[in-house]
């Protein structure tokens, strides 16, 4: 509704406009001079009444209005000059535009702010990374919340493993972001392969570290991280670019529920500890 309100508000200014330029054509040569600077106004004012609101662009006008007003009657009292028809047209059309183009930079400021709005709404419930195709950490900790109750509560081995890229933004700076996107990507689809149908796979919030939530103690979790090391290690990245070939490091850290006090944040945070002593 408001997008079709918008396009009335552009119409009704375009033909406005139109009128106005033809009019200046059509008006006596003698006024030349006094009609090129109302013309001129009027577009001025429309400029700042698109960026301003009602009140303001009216004032505007209304000053313009008193200053030429002031002009035309020091004209006619003093001078004796007749007021001609082109002044009634300027005298109009000032707050005309004035009140159209306020108007129109109104609606496109509110669909400006509503693209916003639906936006951060979007941003906030997704629940996918668009790089992996993995959840997100909106995901991440509802999930991880619940396996740690499951754990507490039938005593299940729960083990969270973060794996972070090695020289991350060194590597971007060299193959771009869009490579970059495919390198998480790649990844990514390992991980999942070397994990159980059970096990659960994440990208977190800074678009760099994996976590992976395994049905297993520690030592089993080890076992997954060499695995997960070794096959990374088989992956070279060659930017076509650039005559140079990287290959991918990964640290990685591990962190069992055995705390039952402890909070998922903690939990991630112990996985992160851990993750400082690989190398």
């Amino acid at each position: 509704m408001e997008a079709k309100k918008l396009d009335i508000w552009v119409i009704v200014i375009a033909i406005l406009m139109y009128g106005v330029v033809n009019l200046f054509i059509l008006l006596p040569k003698e006024h030349y001079f006094e009609n090129m600077i109302m013309l001129s106004l009027i577009f001025a004012i429309g400029i700042m009444s698109y960026f301003s609101g009602m009140v303001i662009s009216l004032g505007l006008a209304a000053v313009v209005i008193f200053f030429y007003g002031s002009y035309v009657m020091y004209g006619n009292v003093i001078l004796g000059n007749a007021v001609e028809s082109h002044v009634y047209y300027w005298m109009v059309l000032l707050p005309t535009v004035a009140i159209i183009t306020s108007n129109i930079g109104g609606q496109v400021r509110g669909l400006q702010a509503e693209n916003t709005k639906m936006k951060q709404e979007y941003a906030d419930y997704v629940t996918v990374d668009a790089s992996t195709g993995l959840d997100n950490v909106k995901v991440f900790y509802g999930v991880l919340n619940q396996h740690m109750g499951l754990s507490r509560r039938f005593d299940l081995p729960l083990s969270l493993m973060l794996v972070n890229i090695m020289y991350f933004d060194d590597i971007k700076g060299i193959v771009g972001s869009d490579r970059m996107k495919d390198i998480l990507k790649t990844i990514g689809g390992h991980l999942v392969e070397f994990t159980r149908t059970e096990d659960c796979s994440y990208m977190l919030e800074d678009g760099r570290t994996f976590a992976l939530l395994l049905f297993t103690n520690k030592e089993g979790a080890m076992i997954v991280k060499e695995r997960i090391k070794e096959n990374i290690k088989q992956l070279n990245v060659d930017n076509s670019a650039k005559a140079v070939t990287i290959k991918l490091e990964l640290k990685i850290g591990i962190s069992e529920y055995l705390d039952r006090e402890q909070d998922v944040i903690g939990f991630r945070k112990s996985a992160e500890k851990d993750m400082e002593y690989d190398v």
